[in-house]
């Protein structure tokens, strides 16, 4: 008696726990499943987004976009796993594929008007995930929908939860007459080929009844099978999954199992203290071998068959620490599984990031560093060129359009690159408005030259922005090395070498690196590393040239300008010196020094009689888009108590033009504190004569090549007498340069010039030399007679 109520009791319990671990598994597959949907589905809408930002719609009518989608239509089918694909506005529609257009009508129309992206298992002639996600378009909301196939996700499924998996069609009922599992229609069943048995098994009416309701244990050649039917929420008719689970191995043997154990168990009651020490023995060691394999699963990650191996929490009759640590052998498996899928998507973020420009698309420098360096391992990989691309003017665009009127710009220029990309060429955006290109197994230098002629040809068409027709070039260099002996960071420091000399060849253009280049480079980076030093070493002086009046050859203003000489370099050209200084953003501790002696010398010709004298000061084209100049020469004529129209400041044409809105408003700030403005190399620029009535000015220099042969060259005096006649008609004085000799100092006096400065009056001098030729002036010569009289 005592056995059969110990075996009755066990089988009661047994059912109860195969109930148990059924519904666990039921609960299991269901939450995996909808699991799997939901993060199929989110794969999508990034699919979706990504097919968004390739496509490039901003520059695109509508009849464009489909053509472009119809272009790469069998590319996103193959790589995407799509089945059909729709871009409409509801009233326009592009489909691809069979796309399904009144049963996905709805979830269009919601996704435009709630603006959120929308994805549902959509079942029509089969069964597909569905996303919609709205695009902004010509100003107006269109949606993208993509139809992919459930097959991969069903397979996926089928992996890892173990268990066959078959789609059952919700438009096809049940064969009545047929009293196998087969009478449901499947669109997808894995395993069809092992449990072919199973499937072609004879059951009732109340077995289908139960299959239907709450799901069947089959038993077939010795095997027993669990299966029943899941329906999930879809667009319309729901999807219906039937899942056919193989459980002899763990479940009813481990009944069975126990069924045994009773017998043993009641026949070791007839020891009885043996019974009660095997009793308090064996829970705890079988729930540590519990643990024990739970611990291998979490290890190798497989969360949910250890969530099964722990089985449905319950509450003990005496729970004890080992019930505590299966409980936070739970939770741990929860946080676990939680940050491995954080940590899963904040890589797919990070390495995306890592690699693609989210403005342009291209590859980022961090793949062109690992791609130069992988290629002295590739053996199919000859030779490497870098085209390294500096954009001529883009800073314009982001000062004066906005940085998103850039951000379109580098898109732009990102999707016309892409134009030359093939197995050989790839392009990577590795700063604000530096790009590289690429180039492997060449044949000739030829192919690097027309390869550089192509991509100077893509900045040949201007770009549109916010109804602007902007017009921007780029400066390129180019540097080439065995992949064998690649050096990366030597190769691309060559290459952007290069690009500096090919700006200075003029821009919108390209050079090849050479040695000469590296000295010139090793130069630059002399004077960029010396000049502050150099400052205080006395290496830079101020230097002044003198303008005349061309009537009486009275001394009008001193032009001041700024010479070095290096102790290693020697005479440095200004012009390369400011390049190098402007560059190094010294421009204004430069511009500061050369002020201070300039209001010096102003001092000075106080001092001797000459307090109607102009001393002018050049500005380079970055001082006019800041303040900061004009704050220093305001701030030190205050302290040394000078007036500011003893200053003029000379501003060069090219520079004026080139940020002419930001040099306007400059100018009238200058001009209303009461510095002079000089227009410097008026002729050598743009000549643009419409600026002239834009803003205030006081002189207007002309550039010394109209001037060169003024005195032999015809044509030169009928332009600049023509020039004369135009600017003193604005009641404009006018400066010539360039005076070398009487001739060319009397036909400049004939064709109207006001004042003349050149070698001829004096070459640019220092203070010393400047006091000696003032000296000679006939008005401080008057005064000088005046002191001495008075002293006597």
């Amino acid at each position: 008696m005592s056995l059969a109520a110990s075996y009755t009791f066990v089988s009661i319990q047994q059912e109860k726990n195969l109930q148990a671990n059924i519904e666990a598994l039921q609960l299991s597959h269901f939450s995996t499943s909808s699991l799997l949907f939901n993060n199929q589905m989110a794969e999508q809408v990034l699919s979706a987004e990504e097919v968004i930002m390739l496509s490039n719609l901003v520059d695109k009518t509508p009849e464009q976009a489909n053509q472009f989608f119809t272009k790469v239509w069998p590319r996103l089918q193959l790589s995407l796993s799509l089945s059909s694909m729709s871009f409409t506005n509801g009233a326009k529609s592009f489909t691809f594929g069979q796309f399904p257009e009144s049963k996905m009508d709805n979830m269009q129309t919601l996704s435009r008007t709630n603006l959120r992206t929308q994805s549902g298992i959509l079942c029509h002639l089969m069964c597909e995930l569905a996303t919609t996600v709205p695009v902004n378009f010509q100003g107006e909301t269109w949606s993208l929908s993509l139809l992919a196939s459930l097959d991969p996700t069903i397979i996926l499924l089928n992996q890892v939860m173990g268990s066959d998996i078959g789609v059952i069609s919700p438009f096809e009922p049940a064969v009545a007459d047929n009293n196998t599992l087969t009478r449901y229609i499947s669109e997808v069943m894995t395993g069809i080929e092992k449990s072919r048995g199973l499937r072609n098994k004879e059951l009732n009416d109340e077995d289908f009844i139960s299959l239907e309701s709450e799901g069947l244990l089959i038993n077939v050649e010795n095997k027993n099978y669990f299966v029943w039917f899941q329906l999930f929420n879809g667009i319309g008719p729901d999807l219906k999954l039937m899942f056919i689970r193989d459980i002899s191995g763990n479940l009813l043997a481990q009944q069975q199992d126990q069924k045994e154990q009773v017998i043993v168990i009641f026949v070791t009651l007839t020891f009885g203290i043996l019974l009660f020490l095997i009793l308090f023995s064996i829970i705890p060691i079988s729930k540590i071998n519990q643990l024990k394999r739970a611990i291998k699963l979490i290890g190798a990650k497989e969360y949910n068959i250890a969530r099964y191996r722990l089985g449905k929490r319950g509450r003990a009759l005496l729970p004890d620490e080992l019930d505590d640590l299966e409980d936070e052998f739970r939770h741990a498996i929860d946080v676990l599984e939680s940050y491995e899928q954080e940590l899963s998507n904040s890589q797919k973020r990070l390495v995306r990031q890592a690699t693609i420009d989210s403005i342009t698309g291209l590859f980022t420098r961090n793949v062109l560093i690992e791609d130069l360096g992988n290629m002295n391992r590739e053996e199919h990989i000859n030779n490497v060129a870098i085209f390294f691309l500096d954009l001529d003017g883009f800073k314009p665009v982001n000062d004066n359009l906005g940085h998103e009127a850039g951000d379109i710009m580098l898109k732009k220029i990102g999707y016309r690159l892409k134009g030359v990309v093939n197995k050989f060429i790839r392009v990577y955006r590795i700063g604000g408005d530096e790009f590289v290109i690429c180039y492997t197994n060449y044949t000739s230098d030829e192919a690097l030259k027309s390869m550089a002629d192509v991509v100077v040809e893509l900045f040949s068409a201007p770009f549109h922005i916010y109804d602007t027709s902007i017009s921007i070039s780029a400066s390129i260099g180019i540097a080439f090395q065995d992949a064998q002996a690649i050096e990366p960071d030597r190769l691309l420091r060559y290459a952007d070498i290069a690009m500096y000399q090919a700006k200075e060849d003029g821009k919108n253009c390209y050079a090849f690196f050479n040695d000469q280049m590296r000295q010139s480079a090793q130069r630059r980076f002399t004077i960029k590393n010396d000049f502050i030093s150099s400052l205080a070493s006395d290496q830079l002086r101020v230097v002044f040239q003198p303008v005349v009046c061309a009537n009486t050859r009275e001394v009008i203003k001193l032009e001041a300008l700024c010479r070095w000489h290096h102790p290693e370099l020697g005479h440095i050209p200004p012009p390369v010196f400011i390049d190098v200084v402007e560059e190094s953003e010294n421009m204004n501790t430069l511009f500061e020094w050369i002020v201070g002696n300039v209001l010096e010398e102003i001092l000075y010709l106080d001092g001797i009689g000459l307090s109607n004298v102009v001393v002018s000061v050049n500005l380079s084209p970055s001082q006019l888009v800041n303040d900061t100049a004009l704050s220093i020469l305001s701030n030190m004529i205050a302290d040394r108590d000078i007036a500011a129209q003893r200053i003029e400041l000379e501003l060069t044409e090219t520079s004026v033009i080139t940020s002419f809105e930001q040099a306007k408003i400059w100018i009238q700030q200058a001009t209303d504190i009461g510095f002079k403005i000089a227009i410097d190399d008026f002729g050598a620029g743009y000549s643009s004569l419409s600026y002239l009535t834009a803003f205030p000015y006081d002189t207007v220099k002309l550039d010394r090549s109209l001037l060169n042969n003024i005195d032999k060259d015809k044509r030169q005096q009928r332009i600049v007498g023509s020039l004369t006649q135009m600017l003193h008609g604005l009641s404009v004085p006018i400066v010539a340069e360039g005076a070398e000799t009487e001739a060319h100092f009397e036909q400049l006096r004939l064709l109207g010039c006001d004042y003349i400065q050149g070698y001829l009056i004096s070459r640019p001098i220092g203070h010393e030399e400047l006091v000696v030729f003032l000296q000679a002036q006939p008005k401080v010569k008057q005064r000088q007679i005046m002191m001495e009289n008075k002293s006597k």
